[in-house]
């Protein structure tokens, strides 16, 4: 499957490729009546669009096309592999070759399209906190060759060992481990981290997976690990913008937006934990509202500090 977004995120286009012609868009048969199992990658075929995606993958959404498209959209996205297509860059994932790494979601992309309203001419050492898949170390390499060293970091093993596959690129360095560790002693020209930015009870002392820990640490220390003129980019949520914007006043930085969204809350491990909805309904400000096929509606933005 290969899903192609334009470069203002207002558009998604859904293709099969490669044997799923075969398999699953009945081009299993030549002219000449060979049966025919195998196609190239590079062969693809259109199959649907979706007009101001909100999601990777909106099943809301998806459901509202006949149902032979439908079911086509749904077996495509259970191919082990989706290739994301975003301003010219082509990312290839292998679904669950990586336990605990996922491919590009909206947030990701979102990140990206903001990185492309910025002048970063001038940068020459950069790191991503968190990398994940890769994709946006790859993506701030493919769009700015003036970049020496870009530091990819993540505490994730599997993580870092699907960045490794894809970025073939002798200006990064990896490493496993703590960001904050990776940082002692060291200065960038960028920082960008798309940190986990729903907060959670206690979730500071005790799990740096969940909860806004990483990202106010990041705020508040920005200066200490930037060059002069130096920036951190982030991508925040509304549920946590009111601890954004205390850590701010208190850093001595200045906090631009560079791009937001209004998506589903659609963080399993989230929605499905009574007590962590339960903290955000009451606390954060998360209302139901039931909208487009879902209850819980956050804003993403993209925000640069300088």
């Amino acid at each position: 499957m290969i899903l192609k977004f334009s470069n203002d995120l207002l558009r998604m286009d859904i293709y099969a490729h490669g044997n799923e012609l075969a398999s699953i868009m009945a081009r299993d048969i030549d002219s000449l009546g060979n049966r025919v199992y195998v196609y190239p990658e590079t062969e693809q075929q259109f199959v649907a669009s979706i007009d101001n995606p909100v999601l990777v993958s909106d099943a809301y959404k998806i459901c509202q096309f006949s149902p032979i498209i439908r079911d086509t959209i749904f077996t495509l996205y259970s191919s082990p592999i989706k290739i994301t297509e975003y301003n010219g860059l082509a990312f290839r994932f292998e679904q669950k070759k990586y336990p605990g790494v996922w491919g590009p979601s909206i947030d990701t992309l979102l990140f990206a399209c903001a990185l492309n309203t910025l002048d970063l001419s001038s940068v020459k050492s950069a790191l991503e906190i968190g990398t994940g898949s890769g994709f946006l170390s790859y993506y701030l390499l493919t769009h700015n060759k003036n970049i020496e060293t870009m530091h990819i970091v993540d505490i994730n093993p599997l993580a870092i060992d699907c960045a490794k596959e894809h970025i073939v690129d002798e200006r990064a360095v990896f490493y496993t481990g703590s960001g904050a560790q990776y940082m002692e002693d060291k200065k960038f020209d960028l920082i960008m981290c798309n940190p986990p930015y729903i907060p959670r009870p206690t979730s500071i002392d005790d799990n740096p997976y969940e909860g806004v820990g990483l990202m106010i640490e990041l705020i508040q220390n920005a200066k200490k690990y930037l060059n002069e003129g130096g920036k951190l980019i982030i991508n925040i949520s509304s549920l946590s913008e009111h601890l954004v914007n205390s850590a701010t006043e208190k850093s001595d930085l200045t906090m631009v937006e560079l791009g937001r969204m209004t998506v589903p809350l659609k963080v399993f491990n989230v929605i499905n934990n009574q007590y962590w909805m339960e903290y955000l309904l009451n606390h954060k400000g998360l209302k139901k509202e039931y909208t487009d096929g879902y209850d819980f509606w956050h804003t993403i933005k993209v925000v640069v500090f300088e």
